[in-house]
Parts: structure tokens; sequence; C-alpha cells
């Protein structure tokens, strides 16, 4: 195997184990915020909001290692800056999301939502893009349809971004702020099923053609 074939063959590797350290970095950090800033118990209407918001972050790490993993190990390509950057920007604004975590206002973490979905979707387009430039790859064109694994995202950007400006304005109730951020958790969960299934076919029809 010659140089190149060699980088082609253990940068999937590379970009995996980094993707899983910066993700492994963003739990421990949720969970050292959970332990030292936050009573959560007794579970009222503001406790159960934050373990909604707990939830949410652990969950969208999750789907974000699962999602890039399963990209990352389909390439075979020479390596370019922007694959690096995408691999530290999603897990590094997750530990920023962290931050706002059973603030006293909650509408800036539904302002957050929004954009950290924005970046995710982006970078979730980026990867795809990088993908299709391998012919054998050309049937995960079927992974950014808006019907798709993206539509949770399609939504969610709107949502969260109306909804932290609600919020901001006193429109919203404990409950209905509660009922939001409960929502994130499933929400990145179906992404990340969504994407599986999607990425399950991809790959599959790769194989036939």
């Amino acid at each position: 195997m010659n140089l190149e074939g060699r980088i082609k063959a253990q940068f999937p590797g590379l970009i995996v184990t980094l993707l899983s350290v910066l993700i492994g970095l963003a739990f421990s950090d949720l969970v050292g915020i959970a332990r030292a800033q936050m009573t959560l118990w007794p579970l009222d209407i503001a406790m159960l909001r934050t373990w909604s918001q707990i939830v949410a972050m652990g969950a969208v790490s999750l789907a974000v290692w699962i999602i890039f993993a399963h990209l990352g190990v389909s390439r075979l390509r020479i390596p370019a800056f922007a694959d690096t950057v995408v691999v530290f920007i999603l897990p590094l604004a997750i530990i920023v999301g962290n931050t706002l975590i059973g603030q006293k206002f909650i509408w800036p973490w539904f302002y957050y939502a929004s954009f950290y979905l924005l970046i995710s979707l982006g970078a979730w387009h980026w990867q795809v893009r990088i993908a299709l430039a391998e012919s054998e790859l050309a049937s995960f064109a079927r992974l950014t349809r808006p019907l798709g694994p993206l539509s949770v995202i399609y939504f969610g950007i709107p949502s969260y971004a109306a909804a932290g400006w609600a919020d901001s304005h006193g429109l919203l109730s404990p409950v209905a702020e509660t009922l939001v951020a409960m929502s994130a958790g499933p929400a990145a969960c179906l992404t990340a099923w969504i994407f599986v299934r999607e990425w399950q076919r991809a790959i599959s029809l790769a194989r036939t053609n």
C-alpha cells in the first residue's frame, strides 16, 4: 500500500477516535455541571425543566457521535482541514450549551438550540458533500433529503428560535418552557434513528450498484 492509500485507510479511524474523545469530554462536562451547580430534587417544574435540558444535551451528544462517526467511517479520502474543524466545532459547541443549563431564564438555551441545529445542518451537508465526491457513495444523497433525517433539524431551527423569542418576551409559562425543553432529547434521538436507517439503506444501494 502506498502513502496515499495508508492515509486514506487510517484517517476514518483517527477522526472517529477524536470525535469520541471530544464527545466524552462533553458528557463529562455535563455530569460535572449537574453535580456542582444544580439541586435536582425535589422535582418541581423548575427542576423538571433542568432535567429536560440535561437529557437533551446528553441525547444531542450521543446523536452527534452516531451521525458523524457513521459518516466518517464511510469515506475513504485524503483528509482536508474542514474535516478536523467539523469534528472539533460540534462537541465544543455542546460544551458551550452545557453552561446554559439550569439558569433562571431558559430563553438563551432555546436560542442556542436553534443556532446549534443550524451549525449541525451546515456540517451535515458538508460531510455528505464530501462523501458524494466518491462515486460509489452517490446513494448518500438520500441523507440530505428534506423529508429524511434532516426533517427534524429543519423543523427545530425555527421552532426553538420562536420559543426563545416568545420566552424572552414573557409569553411562555413555566409549563410551556418545560414542554419545549422536554422535546429536545427525543428529537435528537429521533434524528439519529432516522439517520442510521437511511445510512443503512444508502450503504445497501452502494453495494448493489
